[in-house]
């Protein structure tokens, strides 16, 4: 049995989306959605009432982690997938292979994969990955920990150690780290398919290096390195920037000239 749980705020497009995706779902249990609404002025509640959703405000001013918390509270499930308004779920039999990978009791978490890194969905066909405290690797491990916008926790973990309400972002690694403590495992590399249909901003990419830092105190790459990446990334932009419109100007040329090569019905 699973709780959808989206955080919204004003994204009634993207949530339509979003909902069609679980709508298409095979479920095999029972399964109920649940909207946290950060007092939406668009047409989001409607759209939320429309899918048969479970709809509630918040009650305080919104944090990340706090919009978690709260909206536990309002899931019957012990299995909650945590979505974002902005993703597509590609796999049709997510509640299948979530309720098995949560046979194991002591699993907190499990992370889908994002169809857009390709790395990851090639290596989650080679099998899912458990992480534990005694095999996790900070430098290879980080990346691999749950994402709030699809992965899905076990209720009762959750309840047992509530997400961080005071950090900008990252809520979710810092929970991963706090479950590995505790003993629990995660699980990620799953064959979970989704499609996140957002951009990040530079400003959602800040916090986030922000909140890694508060974590671990690890800095991101210096100012040296960053500009030595630069000036490595200039010839490879030349190069696409060429390859593009030699490809657009052949594409054009031929055009062109096909009523002059070619006839209708003639195909040699």
């Amino acid at each position: 049995m699973i709780s959808i749980l989206i955080r919204n705020k004003n994204e009634s497009k993207a949530l339509k989306i979003a909902l069609k995706s679980i709508s298409a779902q095979h479920f095999t249990v029972p399964y109920e959605i649940v909207v946290i609404d950060d007092h939406s002025t668009d047409n989001s509640i409607e759209v939320a009432n429309e899918y048969g959703c479970k709809v509630v405000s918040l009650d305080k001013p919104f944090t990340y982690g706090y919009a978690i918390n709260f909206g536990v509270q309002y899931c019957q499930y012990d299995i909650i997938v945590l979505l974002s308004a902005h993703n597509i779920l590609i796999s049709n039999d997510f509640s299948k292979k979530l309720v098995d990978y949560f046979q194991n009791p002591q699993v907190a978490a499990v992370r889908c994969t994002p169809i857009a890194n390709s790395k990851q969905v090639a290596s989650s066909l080679d099998g899912y990955i458990t992480i534990s405290k005694d095999n996790y690797s900070h430098s290879k491990d980080w990346q691999n920990l749950i994402i709030a916008n699809c992965s899905a926790i076990r209720k009762s973990v959750a309840i047992e150690i509530p997400f961080n309400e005071e950090i900008r972002s990252n809520e979710e690694k810092l929970w991963c780290l706090d479950a590995l403590q505790k003993e629990y495992a995660i699980i990620t590399n799953v064959p979970c398919y989704f499609l996140y249909n957002k951009t990040n901003n530079s400003k959602a990419n800040v916090r986030d290096i922000i909140s890694k830092y508060q974590i671990d105190g690890i800095r991101v790459k210096s100012i040296p390195s960053f500009l030595l990446i630069l000036l490595k990334s200039i010839p490879w932009a030349i190069n696409i920037a060429f390859v593009t419109w030699r490809n657009t100007m052949k594409v054009h040329l031929n055009s062109t000239l096909m009523p002059f090569k070619y006839k209708k019905g003639n195909y040699k």
